[in-house]
């Protein structure tokens, strides 16, 4: 397998967790979440919207330019992680 793919294939899984994560949430938003969590709930839709484009404009980049996408990819999926955290451990 080589990197580009790697990578694909560990990005869907990421999102595939944090959309999960975030349909749990939304679940239980209206009973469970303050204000703060409702921001912050909100905040992970938009990171994961990015993120679902992002890892579209990577699967569709030629081998050489992905390189240039990767680190705003990681960075997004940082905050998503970061979000889900705090989401999670309140």
């Amino acid at each position: 397998m080589n990197d580009k793919a790697a990578y694909i294939q560990s990005l869907e899984t990421q999102i595939k967790e944090a959309e999960s994560a975030l349909n749990d949430l939304k679940t239980t938003r209206d009973q469970a979440l303050q204000e703060a969590q409702h921001e912050e709930v909100n905040r992970l839709e938009e990171h994961l919207e990015q993120a679902q484009v992002r890892f579209k404009d990577i699967r569709e980049a030629a081998e050489e330019a992905w390189h240039e996408m990767k680190d705003s990819m990681d960075e997004t999926m940082r905050h998503i992680r970061e979000i889900m955290t705090r989401l999670v451990n309140r």
